[in-house]
């Protein structure tokens, strides 16, 4: 192409305008390729549901803050989702299961409720893990260990699994000293080391004697070797003695320290005395030396020989006889008192008249007559065919005409007395010691003496109590085999030279935090909730609505003591009437304890020098031994002199919510006079005392 070409098209291109046109669609049909994906769309819709979700769930969740200890524990949730952000989880309200571990400590699994605020703190504490203690001993093999007087086990050995926590930890062995030592066992597993050497608990001891060749007892133990002797004794109170054949016994207390000898100065034996032999018809007779108790017939006791002695013999229903009469050393007189029946006159008015009657099982002759009896129980009887007997027990007294009064009932009257009659469901129980107790509903009483009262004390404040919780009340006070269950080897001394330590005895010379102690363990042997709430021995409080045993409330101890089961009267003595007792009502301070004791009751005599065997004397109209005489007995409450008489009738008393002692109720053998053998005397401590047990009681519902 030449030049003149090219310059010719340039300039047509130049010249040439491109305008835009109107779209018109297709006349035919275009076929477009297209994707059919369904799970598509179901991917996209389950991307909004989630998102939907997502954002209802952070408005609807709350920010949740577990705090816990130790602080290192590990915390997760029981749910599908539950999302945290560094220590914070993110949690909709609501109760949600939560699990805290950490190791050492036993895991928490439980339920936390999720509120409704937006920023919130739950705080878990974790419980560590029992640890381990091994105890080594010396110089002995082997020792007893308890903690807090519940663990026993024997050393040296590795006590395993004790709650972490303050621990009391006792070793004890046979003649060496106890060693006690509070311990914080840390738990978590961790094995702790305890190193006790034990001190010996005994001193040595020298002893002569004047004859020698006499015996040693210590405690009534026998040494097997005899005077001039050295031996060691046990610490404390010993009873030391020398015996020799043709020489009185010669006895010794002595107060021994451990560690410190003990060297007597020769001991002069003197010649054995002459014996009297007692005997009596009746038998059983109070036999007296002199003003000095020493039996019951048949007995035979020491006198000095070459001097004059008075004999008496007494016995309720008759005469007193006396004889006075000389021994000679090594000799023995018999004597034989036959007594004379002491008479008083009783008059019997029966209705019917021709009824019979019968005294001890022996038929008298009509019912309407009077007779003298011996001042002592009779049995009595009155019969008549027809019409149901009339039984009862009559003691006459001297000087007194006793009048009584019968009217016999046909059966049909007696059935419908039964039928109209309305009578208490009362239940007995038996729990893991074998202790009886009986259900009482209460009611009203009315505490203390009024101040017309003669013997009346200054904290014998009228007060009234209201007893509206049904409640259980031990029968028997609380014997030495039923505390010895609890404590092993709970020994009683002699009181006055007077074995009281027999199972069936009442326990004394306990604390009244002992007795607490004792009512916990009865409740865990039972499965009852415990009452006391008790660390480290210590009682701190009580839980009121636990059903577990207890010791009575002073008002539960007066109501069950004072009131009658059909009678507004309250008693006024452990006996009915006045002062003195009569009978065998109880065990005071009796004839029995002339010896032992500076006042007795004069012409009583229950047979009981110190404290006897449970149950020994009739139980009261309650059906509750021993509410007076035999013990003293700790109750629950502190003690105040002063008490507020305008409170009004109080409603199932708990006493003062704090104090430095505790009320002691009941009369016990040493108490002779009638302020203290009253219901209304009230006494106080906390120490253990000869003359102090208790009994147990425990709420209903």
């Amino acid at each position: 192409m030449n030049r003149s070409e090219q310059n010719s098209n340039s300039s047509d291109h130049e010249s040439e305008i491109i305008s835009p046109i109107e779209f018109r669609p297709p006349t035919r049909s275009v076929n477009v390729p297209t994707m059919n994906l369904p799970w598509m769309h179901s991917l996209i819709l389950l991307a909004v549901v989630v998102g939907i979700w997502g954002a209802w769930y952070v408005v609807t969740a709350r920010s949740v803050k577990v705090d816990t200890i130790p602080v290192d524990a590990d915390v997760s949730f029981d749910e599908l989702i539950a999302p945290s952000i560094d220590d914070h989880w993110v949690l909709r309200p609501g109760a949600r299961q939560v699990i805290v571990e950490s190791q050492g400590y036993k895991p928490f699994k439980g339920e936390l409720q999720i509120t409704s605020e937006a920023l919130q703190d739950h705080k878990v504490t974790l419980s560590p893990l029992p640890g381990h203690l091994r105890v080594a001993i010396t110089p002995i093999n082997s020792a007893a260990v308890t903690i807090d007087g519940l663990i026993e086990a024997t050393a040296p050995t590795t006590i395993r699994n004790i709650e972490a926590g303050a621990r009391e930890i006792s070793v004890s062995a046979e003649r060496y000293l106890s060693f006690t030592r509070i311990i914080e066992i840390e738990g978590r597993g961790i094995e702790q080391q305890l190193s006790v050497n034990l001190r010996p608990a005994w001193a040595d001891l020298g002893i002569q004697s004047e004859p020698s060749g006499a015996t040693l007892s210590v405690d009534e133990e026998k040494i097997s070797t005899t005077t001039p002797l050295k031996t060691e004794i046990l610490q404390g109170k010993r009873q030391l003695s020398l015996t020799l054949d043709g020489y009185k016994d010669w006895h010794r207390t002595l107060d021994v320290v451990a560690g410190l000898s003990i060297d007597l100065p020769p001991v002069l034996l003197e010649k054995a005395d002459g014996y009297i032999s007692i005997e009596s018809n009746p038998s059983g007779a109070t036999v007296t030396l002199g003003s000095k108790f020493v039996g019951n017939s048949p007995i035979e006791f020491p006198v000095a020989a070459g001097e004059k002695h008075k004999v008496s013999a007494r016995k309720d229903g008759y005469k007193r006889a006396t004889k006075t009469v000389t021994i000679d050393s090594g000799s023995t007189r018999s004597i034989n008192f036959d007594l004379q029946p002491n008479l008083a006159a009783v008059q019997f008015i029966s209705t019917p008249s021709d009824a019979e009657l019968f005294i001890n099982g022996i038929s008298k002759g009509p019912a309407n007559q009077s007779v003298k009896l011996p001042t002592h129980a009779h049995k009595i009887e009155i019969r008549k065919d027809g019409f149901v007997p009339y039984t009862a027990t009559i003691t006459p007294r001297s000087g007194i005409e006793k009048r009584i009064r019968v009217r016999l009932k046909t059966p049909s009257e007696v059935t419908r007395a039964k039928v109209s009659s309305v009578k208490s469901s009362i239940g007995i129980i038996t729990n893991f010691a074998g202790q009886r107790l009986k259900l009482f509903h209460g009611g009203e009483i009315t505490m203390g003496s009024s101040r017309r009262d003669p013997n009346r004390r200054a904290n014998e404040i009228l007060r009234e109590a209201n007893l509206t919780r049904p409640f259980y009340f031990g029968v028997h006070e609380v014997t030495n085999g039923e505390f010895r269950r609890f404590l092993a080897n709970h020994r009683v001394s002699p009181v006055k030279g007077i074995n009281v330590d027999g199972d069936k005895y009442p326990v004394i010379n306990i604390s009244w935090e002992s007795a607490a102690l004792y009512c916990n363990w009865l409740s865990r042997k039972d499965s009852l909730d415990v009452f006391y709430q008790i660390k480290n021995s210590k009682v701190l409080g009580i839980n009121p609505a636990a059903l577990g045993y207890r010791l009575p409330t002073e008002a539960e101890w007066s109501w069950v003591a004072r009131s009658a089961p059909r009678s507004s009267d309250f008693f006024e003595f452990p006996w009915a009437g006045k002062y003195p007792p009569r009978g065998r009502s109880g065990n005071y301070a009796d004839e029995s304890a002339s010896a032992i004791l500076g006042q007795t009751i004069a012409g009583y005599n229950d047979g009981a020098p110190a404290s006897t065997r449970v149950g020994s004397y009739p139980a009261s109209l309650r059906g509750i031994h021993d509410m007076g005489g035999n013990v003293s007995e700790w109750t629950n409450d502190y003690y105040a002199a002063a008490i507020d008489a305008n409170l009004g009738r109080v409603q199932d008393p708990l006493g003062p919510r704090s104090g430095d002692t505790r009320v002691i109720r009941g009369s016990n053998w040493s108490n002779a006079g009638v302020t203290e053998l009253r219901f209304a005397y009230r006494d106080s401590g906390k120490k253990p005392r000869d003359d102090v047990g208790f009994r147990i009681a425990r709420y209903a519902r």
